[in-house]
């Protein structure tokens, strides 16, 4: 019993002098490691879920730019024309490219095949819409424009615009894809603020020539409904 009413005897003493009791404290080493470690867990944590958002924000980029090269590559290098099936096949695929992340049903991906045309009315060969597919139809308006439907000829309808300001050549056609993402933040987009764009959705577009002849349309298919837009 007599160290411990020792240690007793110098506990109090200590307490009753204030320079006894800070001197107590700085001696006292038992509890440090604790107290780093408690200090020092929420910046590690925070920097751990810094990183996973990060990664999560840039393997969604590059799985949209993924998806929009595949599927535009994939049309334009068909030698005849796709039929509604091969379409169908080839946006079921989406899922499978863009894995883990899902564009069902929150995304869309839009085929356009945009070829030049004599226009004559203008008397000009202008950059026309021969036909266009999406994945889900009424979600994301193509940046190109709109399939022409009020007739047969597509040079009725009106001019549009292509990436890079491109003229085609009559009968010279290109096949645009448009991929619209909206990004699922894992944690928070606060995380990665200024990496995503100000919609919060991915859009991402690919364009390659034809490698055959223009592609002017897509074969019907019974049994198969057209993914129209």
């Amino acid at each position: 019993m007599r160290p411990f009413v020792k240690r007793a005897e110098r506990a109090f003493r200590a307490l009753r002098s204030p320079m006894g009791l800070v001197k107590r404290l700085r001696a006292e080493t038992s509890g440090l490691a604790l107290i780093e470690f408690a200090y020092t867990l929420p910046i590690l944590v925070g920097f751990g879920l810094v990183g996973i958002e990060f990664t999560n924000v840039v393997l969604a980029h590059q799985k949209s730019e993924r998806v929009a090269s595949t599927l535009a590559d994939t049309v334009a290098g068909n030698q005849v024309p796709p039929n509604e099936r091969q379409i169908r096949d080839m946006f079921e695929a989406v899922q499978l490219i863009s894995a883990p992340f899902s564009f069902d049903p929150e995304g869309n991906v839009i085929l356009t095949a945009v070829v030049g045309a004599y226009d004559e009315d203008d008397e000009e060969i202008q950059n026309k819409i021969a036909w266009q597919r999406c994945v889900a139809k009424d979600k994301f308006k193509s940046d190109i424009g709109d399939e022409w439907t009020t007739s047969s000829d597509i040079a009725e309808g009106p001019g549009v615009d292509l990436p890079g300001e491109i003229e085609l050549a009559q009968n010279e056609m290109v096949i645009i894809a448009e991929v619209f993402f909206p990004y699922t933040e894992i944690v928070s987009e606060e995380m990665v603020e200024g990496l995503l764009p100000n919609s919060g959705v991915f859009r991402e577009t690919a364009m390659f020539r034809t490698r055959g002849a223009a592609i002017m349309n897509v074969t019907p298919v019974t049994g198969v409904e057209a993914k129209t837009c």
